[in-house]
């Protein structure tokens, strides 16, 4: 588990766009609280607990107190582990073999964005040589 210093600013409401995708009011937050992000979720905070013992890639911080706080990494996890296990019916297991499969550190829309953008530049370049 990360721990945090004093200078970390948990409480920030500074706006971070890899927080867009979540939803409700937290959005201008860095990180959320284990309720907050068990609302947006839609489980209680002791399933959040769960799931992070049972998967290695949720690393809320933590504060001297022992506060968990989720950052947008976190959340986008937790929203696939709700998906697949809650909206598909896979179970943990399965569950767990997919999320470690799409562990890069980088979230698949993020991942798809950047394709995209990828996709048009090699697109303009060929409109640009056509006409």
């Amino acid at each position: 588990m990360e721990s945090m210093n004093q200078s970390d600013p948990l409480n920030s409401n500074a706006s971070n766009p890899a927080n867009s995708s979540m939803q409700s009011t937290p959005q201008t937050k860095t990180y959320l609280k284990i309720g907050e992000a068990a609302k947006i979720i839609g489980v209680p905070a002791s399933t959040l607990r769960f799931w992070e013992k049972q998967f290695p890639q949720i690393k809320p911080m933590k504060n001297k107190k022992g506060d968990r706080f989720y950052n947008a990494k976190d959340m986008e996890v937790l929203k696939e582990i709700y998906y697949l296990s809650h909206s598909k019916g896979v179970r943990l297991s399965q569950v767990s073999k997919k999320v470690k499969r799409n562990d890069t550190g980088i979230t698949p829309q993020a991942e798809l964005i950047s394709q995209l953008r990828n996709f048009k530049e090699k697109l303009l370049k060929l409109k640009e040589q056509l006409e």
